[in-house]
């Protein structure tokens, strides 16, 4: 009985925790977009709006993040996109915040992961729907990619032909500018390199490199473009969701535990 008890109580604290959860999540939607709507009119089209909000994290501070939502437990989430704005973050928070801010106008975007030539994880950009098709920007050293013709180029362009990134960092350094936090006389060429971007950053979680290894075996390069979940993302909806597996682990228990008792009160009536 006790068992069942305790089980019942942590049912009900991870029912608080996804509400509070959730709270926080609708807060934190209200204020990304007054956040957004200082940064840029609703009437831009796609592509400027996000250069507005690459152009707004410029002057936040190029660090890891220590912070976290609700509990320490859950600092692999990394920080809020509230905590990366006000206190600034790394490329991946940056990317996070990005998308976080365009998806509150309805503009699709997704974060990469480029990795460099040894197949080790490096840097974190993102790529948009824009009016005009694929565009990519980089939140950390303040990049993005015009074609001479009109439009922007997407990461396939970039995969395809590593001296757009060149030609582009060039350009910027000739005109003297230095449109990011990071300065892009520090831009390693040969490290942050588009060749061998992916949707995911296999390195992230013990194990998550092995899932990798099977699934390019069964599919092929067609992983690297395996469409990223946005829900992960979302720090909020992340606890709401790692809460839900939980709570269905507690249902199992609960019922293993009222069958095991219900045994043992049929042994105890035999054996009378």
């Amino acid at each position: 009985m006790r068992l069942r008890n305790l089980i019942a109580l942590l049912f009900v604290c991870l029912l608080g925790m996804q509400a509070l959860s959730i709270v926080h999540s609708l807060d934190e939607e209200r204020y990304l977009s007054d956040l957004m709507d200082r940064i840029a009119p609703r009437s831009l089209p796609p592509s400027e709006q996000a250069i507005k909000v690459v152009e707004s994290l410029k002057e936040k501070p190029d660090i890891d993040n220590p912070s976290y939502f609700l509990l320490p437990i859950f600092g692999f989430l990394r920080a809020t996109p509230r905590q990366v704005m006000e206190q600034g973050g790394e490329c991946g928070d940056r990317s996070r915040l990005v998308i976080r801010l365009l998806n509150v106008r309805g503009i699709k975007a997704s974060k990469w992961a480029l990795y460099s030539s040894e197949g080790k994880s490096v840097h974190a950009t993102v790529e948009l729907e824009a009016e005009s098709g694929k565009m990519v920007v980089d939140p950390l050293f303040g990049l993005w990619f015009p074609r001479s013709s009109g439009g922007y180029y997407g990461i396939r362009e970039l995969r395809e032909s590593p001296e757009i990134l060149h030609d582009r960092i060039e350009r910027l350094l000739e005109e003297g500018k230095r449109p990011g936090t990071s300065d892009l006389r520090t831009y390693p060429l040969n490290d942050y390199s588009y060749a061998y971007a992916k949707t995911i950053n296999w390195d992230k979680w013990v194990g998550m490199r092995m899932v990798y290894n099977v699934l390019r075996v069964i599919v092929g390069p067609v992983v690297d473009n395996f469409q990223r979940p946005t829900f992960v993302e979302n720090p909020h909806f992340m606890v709401v969701i790692i809460a839900a597996g939980l709570q269905g682990g507690l249902i199992a228990l609960y019922f293993a535990v009222v069958r095991i008792e219900g045994n043992m009160k049929r042994e105890r009536g035999w054996s009378v």
